[in-house]
């Protein structure tokens, strides 16, 4: 899906995955299916880091 909005091959979709996750934390999301575990605990830990300074 991304690759194809974006017209990017599935090698090159990490970075845009990445921010999907950051959006779907942001907007609540309790859940990220995932294949990229690091990169996506990235994601967690950045956006609970935003969250707990608000």
């Amino acid at each position: 899906m991304l690759n194809s909005l974006l017209k990017i091959s599935h090698e090159d979709s990490l970075n845009a995955t990445s921010i999907i996750h950051t959006i779907a934390l942001l907007n609540g999301s309790k859940l990220l299916r995932v294949h990229d575990v690091k990169e996506a605990m990235e994601c967690i830990k950045l956006v609970q880091y935003y969250k707990d300074i608000l």
